[in-house]
């Protein structure tokens, strides 16, 4: 919002926090009656639908409001939401995927709601003007952990769930530590869910059991998040499925090395820009991140890799793409 402000660009925001039950429908049509009144007033020509949560809402404001929706997709869909979701006259004219891996993975489901002309795929991005220069923050950041200068810092940041397999995070720092090398593991995140309380103090008790809970520092959520790159020398992603993996895509953009499992689009993004292990495969994991952290050179042409292969991913590009879909969406 702040790019579009800067850039004399009416911002207006408008928090939607409502979903439809069939028992309390007034607060759902009141939100839609709402939208509707917005859109209107500010001669709204489309409506871009950015998480499918606000899409039920949101879809049937646009549509009663004569104007075109799109959408994008930011997971892994099954048939039936898909068909409840964008049911017609709900259909979005546009399907936005965030990678091919998504949108192979989603096709069966997807497919019997939105015609497969009406697909995209348009890759998240960084601005690389902006992004991945703060190196100043790693002296910084290292600093404030009491950090030695050999000392490598080996980080990983996702929310904590269970599908995102933190405790082989744990596992690895536990391994190298055990095996004599000067590691440090960060994880940067917190529970998106109630449920996911729970696991966030198993890993606390899995730290402790395994006698690095002195090495292992949780960090909670942290905005913005890129100095953490600068300041670890290895990324570790052990996620099981991302749709894109935007860390991975944050910590090549500041030359952080990463190893990292398949998990979805994970292995897509990471291309040869770090190494990838197979999905699981704690051993191979660990073996991966040791040669990472016993070697600065190594880890040198890493960050080198890791840059090179984050620079595809230009958000300019991506806004380019989008913009173009936009028109021919209007131009119907």
């Amino acid at each position: 919002m702040t790019a579009l402000r800067e850039a004399h660009v009416p911002v207006y925001v408008h928090p939607i926090r409502v979903f439809f039950y069939a028992r309390r429908p007034l607060p759902f049509l009141w939100e839609m009656l709402r939208l509707i009144v917005r859109i209107r007033a500010h001669r709204i020509d489309l409506v871009h639908v950015n998480e499918h949560e606000h899409y039920p809402v949101v879809a049937r404001a646009a549509y009663l409001a004569r104007v075109p929706v799109v959408v994008h997709l930011r997971f892994r869909p099954e048939a039936a939401m898909c068909r409840w979701l964008f049911k017609p006259p709900y259909t979005p004219r546009r399907l936005f995927f965030t990678s091919q891996t998504q949108m192979d993975d989603s096709a069966d489901a997807v497919a019997s709601a939105v015609p497969r002309d009406r697909w995209r795929l348009v890759y998240n991005g960084l601005d690389f003007a902006t992004f991945g220069n703060d190196r100043a923050s790693r002296d910084r950041l290292r600093r404030d952990w009491k950090l030695e200068p050999a000392t490598v810092a080996i980080g990983t940041a996702s929310s904590i769930s269970s599908r995102k397999r933190l405790d082989h995070f744990v596992r690895v720092i536990a391994a190298l530590a055990g095996a004599g090398l000067d590691v440090r593991g960060f994880i940067a995140g917190q529970p998106y869910f109630p449920a996911d309380e729970d696991e966030l103090r198993s890993l606390h008790a899995l730290t402790k059991a395994l006698g690095v809970d002195d090495r292992v520092t949780f960090l909670g959520y942290v905005e913005p998040a890129e100095p953490l790159y600068h300041a670890w020398d290895v990324c570790v992603s052990t996620s099981a499925y991302e749709t894109f993996g935007m860390t991975v895509l944050e910590a090549m953009a500041c030359r952080c090395p990463v190893v990292a499992y398949p998990g979805g689009s994970v292995a897509e993004v990471l291309g040869d820009g770090g190494l990838l292990v197979e999905d699981g495969n704690l051993l191979a994991l660990t073996e991966a991140v040791r040669t990472l952290a016993s070697d600065r050179s190594y880890r040198g042409e890493m960050a080198v890799a890791a840059r090179e292969r984050a620079e595809r991913f230009n958000l300019r590009r991506s806004v380019d793409q989008l913009a173009v879909e936009y028109r021919a969406v209007l131009a119907r």
